[in-house]
């Protein structure tokens, strides 16, 4: 529990021959992660709950005269500490859900917790024989990945639109035989530049490829290029070319839409997020970072002088990647790429570090005033929950 102990902001001692009553209000009947722990304080559950009350008596409370034996667990005989931290949005509820879950339970949380992992492309117009790949591993040094995408569907997608796009080789077994291998079809139909028998030689292709991976990360001056030709050819009466340009241009204004609308290099992963505070009016700014998220600020109102928290987001959000990152950091990082392909209404706001300023701060607390908040609840509300089973046996 040590290192868990900085995630729970307040804890209470349980007996089970005390006053339940008098136990529950020492607790918020609010949205919380919260951990049950024996009288060692060694970790029995973590729960992620909407009313820690609810929860806690439901839990703790005397089982029902009717409910005879059961199999279900006795906390009250077992459960002697509760550590809990209150939490106001979807997105603060799974972020901390998740560090608690790998502090407390490291050795069994990760395929329980529940999380998807966070979809890149990758490439490297350097490498010897450059291709795209789709990746939930980001652990490599060399190359650029791009992302996320909203699931390996798009990954895959977005690979097939660079490859369109930009007329790349689709059989990398013949491109590995360059400059002797034997053109497919692809290049009889005037679709591949053929780096495979030599038609054009590697470093040209490692070009396109650099040139493709440019327009993934940002479109705008391909597209702005491509609108002026097809112009052009259509003022000139070259309207066969200017079709062509037109089917170009339809792959190109795919990217940075829809489930590529996040796409950008994992370097520039970095966003500072809003979500809902404690009372109406209340926002707390995060700061996402590739593999890190940092509880930055409450605001109590809309910023009218955001100066101080601007350099703040600045000068922790700057810090260089760590190449490669970690197994947790990649996690993270698929923590909040999950929120960020969530309905627009309830996902809160994320800008990108690039597009922070005052204004645009302003406008996002704007925006998320007017996303609904989250409900209170007269229930237990469980969405998440785990058993700890790295527990040592008990004699």
């Amino acid at each position: 529990m040590t290192e868990a102990a900085g995630i729970f902001e307040g804890s209470v001692s349980f007996d089970p021959a005390g006053d339940l009553d008098a136990f529950l209000k020492q607790v918020p009947a609010k949205w919380v992660v919260y951990l049950l722990a024996d009288a060692d304080d060694r970790p029995v559950q973590l729960l992620c709950v909407k009313n820690l009350r609810v929860s806690l008596r439901r839990r703790l409370g005397p089982p029902e005269p009717e409910a005879g034996r059961s199999k279900r667990v006795d906390y009250r005989d077992l459960v002697r500490r509760v550590h809990f931290r209150r939490v106001d949005s979807a997105f603060e509820a799974d972020w901390l859900y998740y560090e608690a879950a790998r502090l407390v339970f490291p050795r069994t949380y990760g395929g329980m917790v529940g999380f998807r992992p966070a979809w890149f492309v990758h490439v490297d117009p350097r490498a010897g024989f450059p291709r795209y790949t789709k990746s939930i591993d980001l652990g490599a040094a060399a190359g650029t990945y791009v992302g996320p995408v909203e699931d390996k569907h798009s990954a895959a997608r977005l690979m097939q639109v660079a490859e369109d796009a930009f007329d790349l080789c689709r059989y990398y077994n013949v491109l590995l035989e360059s400059p002797a291998g034997k053109a497919c079809a692809y290049k009889e139909m005037g679709r591949c530049p053929a780096p495979c028998d030599g038609t054009i030689s590697m470093d040209a292709y490692r070009r396109l490829v650099d040139l493709s991976l440019q327009t993934l990360i940002d479109p705008r001056p391909m597209v702005r290029d491509q609108e002026a030709r097809m112009r052009q050819a259509a003022g000139e009466l070259r309207f066969e070319v200017a079709a062509k340009i037109k089917q170009h241009l339809d792959l190109l204004t795919q990217l940075g839409k829809g489930p590529f609308r996040h796409a950008r290099p994992l370097a520039d992963f970095r966003f500072l997020c809003l979500q809902h505070g404690p009372r109406p009016g209340e926002a707390k700014a995060f700061i996402v970072t590739p593999g890190g998220v940092e509880h930055a600020a409450c605001l109590i109102d809309e910023p009218r002088q955001p100066g101080s928290l601007l350099r703040l987001v600045f000068e922790r959000a700057q810090a260089p990647a760590e190449v490669p990152l970690s197994k947790e950091q990649v996690e993270r990082i698929g923590v909040v790429s999950h929120h960020l392909f969530t309905a627009k209404a309830q996902q809160g706001v994320f800008l990108p570090l690039a597009e922070v300023e005052e204004r645009s701060l302003a406008k996002a607390y704007r925006e998320l005033m007017k996303q609904k908040r989250p409900e209170e609840s007269e229930e237990e509300g469980v969405t998440k929950e785990l058993v700890g089973m790295d527990q040592p046996a008990r004699e």
